[in-house]
């Protein structure tokens, strides 16, 4: 009987075990995302809102909006305790083109140009209180956001301002760092030291935020499937076993 009750607890660790790293990864970044923290510093902090749009665009000559501002497919994805993610496989980077990012929210609010690289596909975008010119209106301050990975290597749009001058949160010329999206150099993706809720959003968020019939939905197994996926489990080797000591 000792034997089967020790089967029995091993069995169950081990499942367990499995459970516990399979919830772990869901905590992780993905490079299939962009991250936003919203910014709390008193400063600067957003309060009062409920959506959170991300706004990509490729700048120069050939530049332009993947989206209109602040449309249904700007939508980021709330994951709760002050983080959103918003979903860049749909869209079509060129390896040769610049581009840059602005979060917002249906208040006014919204963060200063930031560059965006290969390199950032998976970070986090955080406001850390800094504020500079806002380059359209020179009365007016913008909220510095930077990248938390890649901070060091990636940096705010350098642009002219309304009067004519430069307009530079870190010092850093755009001719100083390798802007094309396809770079290879730098700072490779790590996951930050902050857990981040993947959590999807349930059917009818998701539905409201994508394209009835362009975009497919998201499948996502929830943590409590595989709990309950190993209670079966067990009982049914907690069964099999009774059965084979029976027959002996």
């Amino acid at each position: 009987m000792k034997r089967v009750f020790c089967l029995i607890l091993a069995i169950l660790v081990l499942m367990l075990s499995a459970m516990t790293f399979t919830v772990s990864a869901e905590d992780k970044t993905s490079s299939d995302y962009i991250y936003f923290q919203v910014p709390t510093a008193s400063n600067i902090a957003w309060k009062n809102f409920s959506i959170v749009f991300c706004h990509i665009w490729s700048e120069g000559n050939d530049g332009g909006d993947f989206y209109a501002w602040q449309s249904k497919n700007e939508r980021c994805i709330d994951l709760e305790n002050g983080y959103w993610a918003y979903d860049v496989t749909g869209l079509e980077f060129k390896e040769d083109s610049t581009y840059a990012v602005i979060f917002s929210n249906e208040n006014g609010l919204q963060t200063y140009n930031l560059t965006l690289t290969s390199d950032c596909l998976g970070d986090i975008v955080v406001c850390d209180g800094d504020t500079c010119v806002n380059p359209v209106d020179s009365a007016k301050q913008c909220t510095v956001a930077r990248w938390l990975t890649n901070r060091d290597t990636v940096h705010p749009v350098a642009q002219i301002g309304s009067e004519g001058g430069m307009v530079d949160p870190d010092g850093i010329s755009n001719d100083d760092i390798d802007l094309s999206f396809g770079n290879s150099e730098g700072v490779s993706i790590e996951f930050p030291e902050v857990e981040v809720p993947t959590e999807a959003p349930t059917p009818e968020e998701t539905e409201a935020q994508s394209e009835p019939e362009e975009e497919a939905e998201t499948f996502f197994v929830s943590p409590l499937w595989f709990i309950i996926g190993g209670v079966i489990l067990l009982a049914v080797v907690v069964v099999i076993i009774v059965l084979v000591i029976r027959k002996k």
